[in-house]
């Protein structure tokens, strides 16, 4: 039997989320809402495997806020070296 698969979808703050799960990191990726199903498309030809699952999770969608505000810092901070 073959054990099910699954990528977490998250709506955060105007940006449509994925989260997979993994044992040393997560792998998390987003785009904006308007790109939604591009997103899953891509997901899904990335990821065949896998189910896409829409989910409510204050939990996930923490720390993709964070991974967001990483994001924005680093661009930032590349914007200015250049």
């Amino acid at each position: 039997m073959q054990t099910l698969k699954d990528i977490y979808l998250v709506h955060v703050d105007g940006y449509i989320s994925s989260y997979l799960p993994r044992k040393n990191y997560p792998i998390i990726g987003y785009a904006d809402k308007e790109k939604f199903v591009d997103f899953c498309q891509s997901l899904r030809e990335d990821f065949p495997e896998y189910r896409l699952r829409c989910v409510d999770n204050e939990g996930i969608r923490i720390l993709i806020r964070d991974r967001i505000m990483q994001d924005r810092i680093i661009a930032q901070q590349y914007g200015r070296g250049r």
